[in-house]
């Protein structure tokens, strides 16, 4: 990038650059050549900046930048159900990188995305319309 009235550098190396590389106004000296057509990816259904649950127990937001944790410790747990099959701390949920996930917590009635029972102690991701269940109490997952 060049200054005015400044000799212009390199930003990688330092060492000055000569001065009829500078003189096109920070234009290169070369034209670029071909067309590259970028894919447009499908619209994310997260990117309203979050995800929420939905079900019989209330609607709970999950939005980016932390972990909300999911059980029956109200001093533990910012989703708390009071259910005696759900655990104090049952499952952890984040949204990241426009995605809801869901980790168990090694719970004893398991936690299940769509029917299906999720290995503890790993993040898997939840997609928007699925059944999230915690123990026997479910709730739909919605963009949020």
């Amino acid at each position: 990038m060049a200054t005015p009235g400044q000799t212009s550098v390199c930003f990688s190396c330092g060492q000055p650059l000569p001065p009829e590389l500078t003189k096109q106004g920070g234009q290169a000296p070369f034209p670029l050549t071909g067309q590259v057509n970028a894919l447009t990816p499908p619209p994310n259904p997260f990117a309203t900046g979050g995800a929420k649950l939905v079900g019989a127990q209330g609607q709970h937001p999950v939005r980016p930048g932390g972990e909300v944790r999911v059980g029956r410790d109200p001093a533990r747990c910012a989703i708390t159900l009071g259910e005696p099959r759900v655990s104090g701390v049952h499952a952890t949920l984040k949204f990241e990188a426009g995605q809801l996930w869901v980790r168990d917590e090694t719970s004893n009635n398991g936690t299940y995305i769509a029917g299906t029972r999720i290995p503890p102690g790993v993040f898997t991701p939840v997609p928007i319309g699925a059944v999230l269940r915690f123990g026997p109490i479910e709730f739909a997952v919605q963009s949020g």
